[in-house]
C-alpha cells in the first residue's frame, strides 16, 4: 500500500512538473509574443472593443434616416441605376453611388438591415479616419505610443462614433479624405493631397474648412495654385456616371455643379442650428433677417481673412508642427464664425484636435473643450437633452439657448488658446517683429 502511494505521489509530481513546464513555456511564448507585437495586440483589442460598441447602436433610428436616407434608398432600390441620373435630395451623386452599392445586395427598403448597411459604410470611414489621424500623429512625433493613442481616442471619440453608428450620418466620409489630404501635404505631396481633398469635396461642402490653409501656403510660395485644379476635376469625375445616366448630360452636369450653390442659397434661416458657434452667444433663433445673415457672413470672411493674412506675414519657418496647428485652428475657426452651422460641422476639428492634444500634452484640455461643445449640440438634437438643465422639461427652449451659449464660450476659449499658442510660435518676438523673412525650406 505504501509503495502504491509512493508511486502515485511520484506520478502526481511528474504530472505537476509537466503542467508547470507547459505553463511556463506558454507564458514565455506569450510574453515573448507580447513584447514583440504589443502595439498590434493593443490595436486589435481597441478595434474589437470599438466595433462591439458600435454594433450595439446599429438599431437606433433617428429622423435623418426615416426622412431622408431611407426614402432615397427606396427610390434607388425600386428605380435601379437610372435613378442616379435624376435630381433628388440635396447630396452630391457620390453618396448616392454608395446607396446604389447597398441596393445591389437586394436589401428591402423597409428592412432594418438597410439602416445597418448605411451605418456600416460610415463606420468603415470612422476607421479610415482613425488610421490617418494616427499616421499624422506618427509623422509629427515619431512616437508609436502617441500614434496608437490617437487611433484609440479617434475610434472612441464621442462625436465620431455617435455620428456614424447611432445617427447614421456620413460625416466620417468627407472628413477621412480631408484628413488624408492633410497627411499628404505634411508629406510634401501636394498632388496627392489635392486629389484626396477633391474626393472629400465631392461628398460634402464642409471639406472647405481646411481650404484657407492651402491659400496661406500659396501666399508663402509653398503651394502652387495649379494643384487646386484637381478639385473640380475630381468633382467632375464623380459627376460623370450620373450625367451619363441622365436624359440630358449637360443639364444634369449643371445641376450637380449647382448643388453646393443651392445649399448655400437655400440654407436654414437660423444663424446657428444646435451648434455652439459665435452666434449662439447673441441669438439662437434669429430667423428671416437677411441683413443679419449677410453681416454674419462678411464678419466671418473678415475674421478668417485676418487670420490668413497674419499667418502669411510671419517671417518664421513653418515646421510640420506649425502647419498642423494651423489646420487645427482653421477647422475650429471657420465653422465657429460662419452662419447657419449645424452641430456636426465641427467634425473634422473633433478628429484632428486629438493630434493637437498629443503633440501639446499640456494643452490636452483643448480637445476636451472642443468635443464638449459638439456634444452639447448632439445631446439636444439626438435626445432633446440640454447640457445645462435648469428648467422643467416642458420649457426647454431657454435652457437649450443657455447650453449653446456655454458651448460657444468654451469653444471661443479653446480657439483663443490655440491662436495664442500658434502666434507665439510664428511671432516669437511679437507682432512688431521686423527683418527679412526666413527663406529656409518649410516642413
Amino acid at each position: 500500500m505504501k509503495a502504491f502511494l509512493n508511486k502515485t505521489k511520484n506520478y502526481i509530481g511528474l504530472i505537476f512538473n509537466k503542467i508547470s513546464f507547459l505553463i511556463t513555456k506558454v507564458s514565455n511564448c506569450f510574453f515573448s509574443f507580447l513584447k514583440k507585437y504589443d502595439t498590434w495586440v493593443y490595436f486589435v483589442i481597441i478595434t474589437i472593443l470599438s466595433l462591439v460598441m458600435r454594433y450595439f447602436l446599429l438599431d437606433c433610428v433617428r429622423g435623418d434616416f426615416t426622412n431622408f436616407l431611407q426614402p432615397w434608398y427606396e427610390r434607388i432600390y425600386n428605380g435601379g441605376i437610372k435613378e442616379l441620373g435624376k435630381s433628388f435630395g440635396d447630396y452630391t451623386p457620390a453618396y448616392y453611388y454608395l446607396l446604389y452599392f447597398i441596393s445591389l445586395f437586394k436589401i428591402a427598403p423597409d428592412s432594418i438591415r438597410v439602416l445597418h448597411a448605411i451605418k456600416w459604410v460610415s463606420i468603415f470611414f470612422d476607421y479610415l479616419l482613425a488610421i490617418f489621424v494616427s499616421l499624422i500623429c506618427y509623422e509629427l512625433t515619431k512616437n508609436r505610443i502617441k500614434s496608437l493613442l490617437s487611433y484609440a481616442l479617434t475610434v472612441f471619440g464621442l462625436t465620431i462614433f455617435l455620428n456614424s453608428s447611432l445617427w447614421g450620418q456620413c460625416d466620417a466620409i468627407y472628413a477621412s479624405f480631408a484628413v488624408i489630404s492633410i497627411y499628404f501635404i505634411l508629406k510634401d505631396k501636394p498632388n496627392l493631397s489635392m486629389i484626396m481633398f477633391g474626393i472629400s469635396f465631392s461628398f460634402k461642402l464642409q471639406s472647405v474648412f481646411i481650404l484657407p490653409v492651402f491659400f496661406v501656403l500659396f501666399l508663402r510660395r509653398r503651394f502652387k495654385l495649379r494643384y487646386l485644379l484637381w478639385i473640380p476635376l475630381i468633382y467632375s469625375l464623380f459627376a460623370l456616371p450620373s450625367c451619363f445616366l441622365a436624359d440630358s448630360f449637360f443639364t444634369r452636369f449643371g445641376e450637380i455643379w449647382s448643388i453646393y450653390f443651392n445649399q448655400s442659397a437655400n440654407s436654414y434661416s437660423q444663424l446657428t442650428l444646435n451648434a455652439g458657434t459665435f452666434y449662439a452667444l447673441i441669438f439662437t433663433n434669429f430667423k428671416k433677417e437677411e441683413f443679419i445673415s449677410a453681416f454674419s457672413l462678411f464678419l466671418a470672411i473678415a475674421i478668417i481673412g485676418t487670420y490668413m493674412f497674419m499667418i502669411y506675414r510671419s517671417k518664421e519657418t513653418f515646421t510640420k508642427y506649425t502647419l498642423m496647428k494651423i489646420f487645427v485652428l482653421f477647422t475650429m475657426l471657420v465653422p465657429y464664425f460662419l452662419p447657419h452651422m449645424h452641430e456636426r460641422y465641427f467634425f473634422i476639428a473633433d478628429a484632428i484636435v486629438i493630434i493637437y492634444a498629443l503633440i501639446n500634452p499640456k494643452k490636452f484640455y483643448i480637445a476636451i473643450l472642443a468635443v464638449l461643445n459638439s456634444m452639447i449640440g448632439y445631446m439636444v438634437y439626438l435626445w432633446n437633452i440640454p447640457f445645462i438643465n435648469v428648467v422643467p422639461q416642458e420649457s426647454l427652449d431657454s435652457t437649450k439657448a443657455l447650453s449653446f451659449r456655454f458651448g460657444a464660450i468654451i469653444y471661443l476659449v479653446a480657439i483663443i488658446i490655440v491662436s495664442i499658442d500658434l502666434f507665439k510660435e510664428i511671432y516669437p518676438k511679437g507682432l512688431e517683429e521686423s527683418g527679412e523673412k526666413n527663406e529656409r525650406k518649410e516642413f
